[in-house]
C-alpha cells in the first residue's frame, strides 16, 4: 500500500509540476497564475476519477464543517487565485463584508501556533451558514481532507492526537498536486513557501496589486508563514 501511495504521490506531483511550469514558461502574469491553480485543480479531479474508494465510505457531506474550524496551510498562488475569484464575483459590499470576517479572524489567530491550546477551533472566515463560500477555489488541503468518522473529526479539534480513518488515495492525490504546483512556482524563482490561509488572504484582499507584486518578487506574504506544530500537517505518502 505504501509503495502504491508513494508512486501516486510522485505521479501527481510531476504532472502538476509540468503543467504549472509550462504555463509560467509561456506567460508570467496574474492570468497565468490563476491558470496554474485552476489547471492543477482540474488535474487533481482527473486523478480522483480513478479513486477506488466508494464515496459512501466517507462521512464527509454537505453541511459537515468540523474541518473548517482548523488552521489551513496553503501557497501564494492559491491565495491569489482565491482573492481574484472574490473580486470577480462579489459586489463591493459583499467583498467588504468578507474582508471584515477575514480581518476579525486574523486578529485572533495571527502567528498563533496550530495547537488547540494556543489556537482553539474557530470557523474559517469563508464558512457561512455551514457552507464554504470559496468551494470552487478552496485550498488543496481542504480538497484533500476527508474522514470516515465525523465524530473523530470533532474530537480532533480539541486534542493533540485522535486515531482517524481516511481515504489515502484522496489525500495523496491532493498533497502531490499541491507540491507539484509549488515546485513549478519555485522553478520560476517565485515564493513557494507554506502560508497560513487567513493571514495570507488578508494581504491579497487588502492589496489589489498583490499578484503583480508577488510576480515581481516582492515578499508581500512575510509574516503569513504557516506555523504548524506537526499534527496539523496533511500527511504525505
Amino acid at each position: 500500500m505504501a509503495s502504491r501511495a508513494t508512486e501516486l504521490f510522485e505521479q501527481a506531483l510531476e504532472s502538476a509540476r509540468r503543467l504549472g511550469a509550462g504555463i509560467l514558461d509561456r506567460e508570467r502574469s496574474p492570468h497565468a497564475v490563476h491558470a496554474v491553480v485552476d489547471g492543477a485543480a482540474a488535474l487533481a479531479d482527473s486523478f480522483m476519477d480513478q479513486n477506488p474508494t466508494p464515496s459512501d465510505q466517507l462521512a464527509c457531506k454537505r453541511g459537515c464543517d468540523h474541518c473548517c474550524h482548523r488552521p489551513v496551510g496553503t501557497n501564494a498562488a492559491t491565495v491569489l487565485r482565491i482573492a481574484a475569484s472574490l473580486r470577480e464575483r462579489l459586489s463591493d459590499v459583499e467583498f467588504a463584508a468578507t474582508l471584515a470576517r477575514v480581518v476579525a479572524l486574523d486578529a485572533q489567530t495571527h502567528r498563533a501556533s496550530w495547537t488547540p491550546t494556543e489556537r482553539p477551533p474557530l470557523a474559517c472566515a469563508f464558512l457561512v451558514d455551514h457552507e464554504c463560500t470559496i468551494h470552487a477555489v478552496r485550498p488543496f488541503v481542504c480538497r484533500a481532507w476527508n474522514s470516515a468518522d465525523a465524530d473523530a473529526c470533532l474530537r480532533a479539534l480539541g486534542v493533540d492526537s485522535v486515531e482517524m480513518r481516511f481515504d489515502l488515495f484522496q489525500r495523496t492525490v491532493f498533497a502531490g498536486i499541491e507540491k507539484g504546483l509549488q515546485a513549478a512556482v519555485k522553478s520560476h524563482h517565485l515564493d513557494a513557501g507554506d502560508l497560513e490561509l487567513t493571514a495570507a488572504i488578508r494581504v491579497a484582499m487588502e492589496n489589489p496589486e498583490a499578484c503583480e507584486r508577488w510576480l515581481a518578487g516582492e515578499p508581500i506574504f512575510t509574516g503569513c508563514e504557516a506555523k504548524p506544530d506537526g499534527r496539523r500537517r496533511l500527511p504525505f505518502a
